[in-house]
């Protein structure tokens, strides 16, 4: 008889175990890209909803620095997400995209599950759950009876647009101006005047032009990084409360 080699036959029921594992995953749809605020997998957005949501969301986005997102999936399952419930894929999914930033945590996600009829608002951890019964309100209310009559398409446009004038309503926290902001005006200030007088002294050869040059170059990169961090999608996490509803 040939001899049991423990250690292998271990390492092969483990790998099989880490391969079943990994087939049966959760998965999540993929991030739009940043002209979008959707991810219409279950196709239920019509053409003139999906451009008014996109530009609901990129003004709010541009002017509070607050991301909604809309996702419509054909079902949990179709994500390999059996074992989740609504409320739980929705925080999976809002944690995975990082909705919103660390530092400004109100991400605001609307997930529709049409094939299990029913559909999640989740919030991002800074809202504190300050905000349910408006979520609730806009689910009962907007979500829930238009999806009942298969106006899919205009209750999604109609609770973004509730959802943002939920958004607006928020007292958000205005950063205050740090105390060196009016002593570096008047010394800015002063710098430019000693540059105009560079200029006009020595011109290109002077140190005001090679100011100006460092200057520039050095706008650029904080441009480029601001650029990079901002959006969507910034290592927000979800935690803020929401509301739940089906049809």
């Amino acid at each position: 008889m040939k001899p049991f080699n423990f250690p292998r036959s271990l390492s092969v029921f483990l790998l099989g175990l880490l391969v079943f594992s990994q087939a049966h995953a959760t998965t999540f749809p993929e991030k739009p890209p940043k002209e979008h605020s959707y991810v219409d997998q279950a196709g239920l957005l019509a053409a003139e909803d999906a451009t008014a949501i996109d530009a609901l969301a990129a003004k709010l986005l541009s002017e509070e620095k607050i991301p909604i997102l809309v996702v419509t999936i054909p079902s949990l399952i179709s994500f390999q997400a059996t074992d989740h419930t609504i409320e739980s894929y929705a925080a999976a999914l809002f944690d995975e995209w990082g909705i919103g930033s660390q530092e400004r945590n109100y991400g605001i996600l609307l997930l529709v599950s049409v094939g299990d009829r029913k559909a999640r608002i989740e919030l991002g951890k800074a809202w504190g759950g300050n905000h349910d019964a408006d979520a609730k309100h806009i689910m009962d209310a907007m979500i829930v009876p238009a999806f009942k009559r298969g106006d899919f398409s205009g209750g999604i446009h109609e609770a973004v647009n509730a959802l943002d004038k939920v958004a607006r309503g928020l007292a958000l926290p205005k950063p205050k101006s740090p105390w060196w902001i009016l002593p570096a005006m008047i010394l800015g200030a002063l710098l430019l005047i000693m540059v105009i007088v560079s200029l006009f002294k020595k011109g290109r050869s002077g140190w005001g032009w090679a100011l100006i040059a460092g200057i520039a170059i050095a706008l650029f990169f904080i441009l480029r990084a601001a650029a990079s961090s901002g959006g969507s999608f910034g290592g927000g996490s979800s935690g803020g409360g929401g509301a739940s509803g089906s049809w």
